[in-house]
C-alpha cells in the first residue's frame, strides 16, 4: 500500500473509519434480460476505507471507482467533500476490472456503503442503490452487488424499481475470464439504435420466459430464454469466437451460455453434476482458438454488501 503525507488543508475533514466492505461479483443481462437482469456470484471485492486517516492509500483504476463513491456520499449529504488525497483505500477482488463480473459496481457499491457508515448510516439501502445505479449508468450489476441474489430491475429517471428473483435450486454459473477486456462503451456504440418488431417481439418473449425458467427450475427452457438479438450479436463483432465458445459449453451440458454483462466473460449456466466438466468444455474450446484465461464454477451469493 502506497502511503503518503497528510495533505495540507485536509485537518477541516474530521478522520473517520476504516470500515470494511466486501462486495460479490455480478453477472447481468443473463442473455435477454439486458439492462435489466443480474445475479451475485461467490466471487468478492473486499474494500477497506479510511477519511483523513493521514494516508492515502492506493492508486488504481479500482480504488479510483471507490473514491468517487465515496465523495458523492459526502455531496448527496451537504458534507463537505474530503479531496481524493484524503481517502485511504485499499482493495482485494477475486475478479479483474473490464471482465463483465460487475466490478465497477461493486467498488462503487463498497465506497457507497462504507461512506454512508462512517457518516452514521443516513441514507436508506434504495437510496444508495439510486445514486449507485446513477454512477453506473443502469442497475442490473448495482442492485445484485447491494442485495445479493438474482435481481430485475428498472431504472426511470434515477428512481430504481427492484424485485429480488428467487432461483430454483441447484443452478450453477460456470464462468470462462479471457485474458482480454471489452470496452462496456465500445460495446454499447455497437448497439443498433431501432429492433424490428420481430427482433424486439422475440426478445420480449424470451426475457419473460427466462424469469419464468429460473423461477421454476425449468432448465430445458434456459437455451432458448437467453436467445437474445439485442446486444450479443452487436458485441460480437469484439469477441467473434463467442458463439463458438457458447457451442462448446453446451456440447458439454451446460442449458445455456451468454455473456455476462459487455464482457468479455462468458457464462454458462449449469447443474452440478456437469459444472466442472462445463469448466473444463470453456478452457479446452478457448486454448483451441488461442484464447487464454481463467475458468470458476460458483454459486448465487446471497448476502450482497456486507459490512465487516
Amino acid at each position: 500500500m502506497t502511503t503518503e503525507s497528510w495533505p495540507e488543508g485536509s485537518e477541516t475533514i474530521e478522520p473517520r473509519g476504516p470500515i470494511t466492505v466486501r462486495v460479490p461479483a455480478t453477472s447481468a443481462n443473463l442473455g435477454t434480460g439486458f439492462d435489466a437482469a443480474g445475479v451475485a456470484l461467490q466471487r468478492y471485492a473486499t474494500v477497506t476505507v479510511s477519511v483523513a486517516s493521514g494516508n492515502e492509500g492506493e492508486r488504481s483504476p479500482m480504488s479510483r471507482h471507490v473514491r468517487k463513491a465515496v465523495r458523492e456520499v459526502y455531496r448527496e449529504l451537504g458534507r463537505e467533500r474530503p479531496e481524493s488525497e484524503d481517502i485511504e483505500i485499499s482493495v482485494e477482488a477475486e475478479f479483474p476490472l473490464g471482465r463483465g463480473l460487475g466490478a465497477s459496481a461493486a467498488c462503487r457499491g463498497a465506497g457507497l456503503v462504507a461512506a454512508n457508515a462512517l457518516l452514521g448510516s443516513p441514507l436508506s439501502e434504495h437510496r444508495i442503490l439510486e445514486i449507485g445505479s446513477d454512477l453506473e449508468g443502469h442497475a442490473d450489476n448495482m442492485a445484485p452487488a447491494l442485495f445479493g441474489g438474482c435481481q430485475i430491475v428498472a431504472m426511470t429517471g434515477e428512481t430504481v424499481t427492484r424485485v429480488a428473483l428467487p432461483v430454483a435450486d441447484g443452478l450453477r454459473f460456470v464462468g470462462f475470464t479471457p485474458s482480454f477486456n471489452m470496452s462496456t462503451k465500445k460495446g454499447r456504440a455497437l448497439l443498433p439504435k431501432q429492433l424490428s418488431r420481430k427482433d424486439a417481439v422475440h426478445n420480449s418473449c424470451r426475457s419473460a420466459l427466462l424469469v419464468a425458467a429460473l423461477t421454476t427450475g425449468s432448465w430445458d427452457a434456459l437455451q432458448t430464454a437467453t436467445d437474445d438479438r439485442l446486444h450479443q450479436i452487436p458485441r460480437s463483432k469484439l469477441f467473434p469466437t463467442m458463439f463458438e465458445l457458447f457451442e462448446a459449453a453446451e456440447d458439454a451440458g451446460a442449458f445455456a451460455a451468454y455473456l455476462s454483462g459487455g464482457g468479455s466473460t462468458l457464462m454458462a449456466l449449469a447443474n452440478d453434476d456437469c459444472a466442472e466438466h462445463v469448466s473444463d468444455a470453456w478452457k479446452s474450446a478457448a486454448a483451441v482458438r488461442g484464447i487464454e484465461g481463467q475458468a470458476f464454477v460458483s454459486g448465487i451469493d446471497t448476502a450482497g454488501a456486507q459490512i465487516l
